[in-house]
Order: C-alpha cells, then structure tokens, then sequence
C-alpha cells in the first residue's frame, strides 16, 4: 500500500475520487510541517447534476495528521 492509498482510506474517498498529489514540508524551526493534499476526480465522470465543465479549486484545512497540519485542495 503507497502513502496515497493510505490517505485515500483516511479520508474516506471513494470513486471517482482520488488523490492526485501529496507534498509535505517539513517544519524549518518557525512553523510547523504541513502536508498538502491534492484531490481530484475522474475524467468524464458524470456528477449527479450532469457532466462536469468548469471547475473552481478551492482549498480548506483538515484536521492534522500527528503533528502535520494538513491542508486539502480540489476542484
């Protein structure tokens, strides 16, 4: 199992969600480490409301991961 998967599981996503990217920084001494997750979805999926065109990235933070804050970004 890859961290991606592992973070899928802890999120509770499921298709057509995935996770597309993860970046962690690591804390240089004045802030705390940060992991950002980057989320998105298949293409062509249609969404309830029909096929999806325009989409807005928006991002929000999570709870932390131990001691990572952890902030979550989709379109």
């Amino acid at each position: 199992m890859n961290s991606k998967q592992i973070f899928e599981i802890a999120l509770g996503l499921e298709k057509p969600w995935f996770i597309k990217e993860i970046i962690m920084t690591k804390a240089d001494g004045t802030n705390q480490s940060q992991i950002d997750i980057y989320i998105d979805f298949e293409r062509g999926f249609k969404f309830a409301g029909g096929k999806t065109h325009d989409t807005v990235e928006r991002s929000w933070q999570h709870l932390n991961f131990f001691q990572h804050r952890c902030f979550l970004h989709a379109r």
